[in-house]
């Protein structure tokens, strides 16, 4: 029985010694699963890009006539009377430095009203508080620098994905007042921000020079800072509020769709196909 368990030993140590020369003697190639050797162009060189992002909507509550006002969450809130929208306009305009590569600036500019002639919140029987002639009012001006980088899906020349860094700056003034006994009085904000964000999405082309794209922003490092006047009829008081963080996840509340021209330029325009340069 020894002698069977140390042959097996043996036989056992022969082997791996043989399979490691042979390892070592054997070239090795490194693994490389070829990410960045694609060869497809999606937006040459040259080519300037520009578009807009627009959004509108609209609230409107219990706003008929002799209207008892809307209710929401199982009647907890109840009176409801008022409106709301929000306006948001975003120009863009880049130039193609590389192949598939290019850098930018961006616009946004966001406006939200607010109206509410009631509101009433009903805990219980007993406790409950409402509000009336309650008004907001923000405006937001920001402007990005932006690079992005496409990614022809499957070497297509009409889908693509693409990863944009953007380097955002931010100012916005926002209010809300009340009025009681034809007496004025509420909160004045003053709103700066900035932040380092990723923002991926998908371009799809439905001409040669017309895309539709859809972009979905991740949170990256971001800072604000809101210093506040809060306005009684006895004196003003003053304070600020300040955060700042990194956090990479996605953010569905940033979900952009819009539409972007892209005018080719040297070698790739019309003009220089009619003359013969290409």
């Amino acid at each position: 029985m020894k002698r069977f368990i140390t042959a097996i030993l043996l036989m056992t140590s022969l082997t791996y010694g043989w399979a490691g020369s042979r390892k070592n003697s054997e070239p090795v190639e490194p693994f490389d699963r070829g990410i960045g050797k694609s060869t497809s162009v999606f937006v040459p060189k040259g080519t300037v890009a520009a578009g807009v992002n627009f959004s509108y909507r609209t609230f409107e509550l219990g706003q008929n006539v002799d209207d008892p006002g809307f209710s929401m969450l199982f009647n907890l809130v109840n009176g409801l009377k008022g409106s709301l929208y929000t306006f948001g306009l975003a120009p863009h305009l880049s130039y193609f430095v590389a192949d598939n590569l290019s850098i930018g600036a961006r616009f946004d500019y966001d406006r939200t009203s607010a109206d509410i002639g009631n509101a009433a919140l009903s805990i219980s029987e007993d406790m409950g508080f409402g509000i009336a002639d309650y008004h907001m009012l923000k405006n937001t001006f920001s402007g990005s620098l932006t690079m992005r980088y496409y990614m022809a899906i499957a070497n297509s020349k009409r889908f693509a994905i693409f990863a944009e860094a953007r380097a955002t700056g931010a100012y916005g003034e926002s209010k809300t007042w009340n009025v009681q006994d034809s007496e004025k009085f509420g909160t004045y904000q003053v709103i700066r921000q900035g932040a380092l964000a990723i923002v991926p999405g998908i371009s799809i082309f439905a001409q040669d020079n017309v895309a539709v794209e859809v972009a979905i922003g991740i949170l990256g490092i971001n800072y604000s800072r809101t210093d506040q006047q809060v306005h009684t009829p006895v004196k003003i008081e003053e304070s600020y509020m300040q955060n700042s963080g990194a956090n990479f996840k996605i953010n569905p509340l940033s979900i952009e769709i819009g539409t972007s021209f892209y005018f080719y330029t040297g070698p790739h325009s019309k003009r220089a196909r009619k003359h013969g340069s290409i």
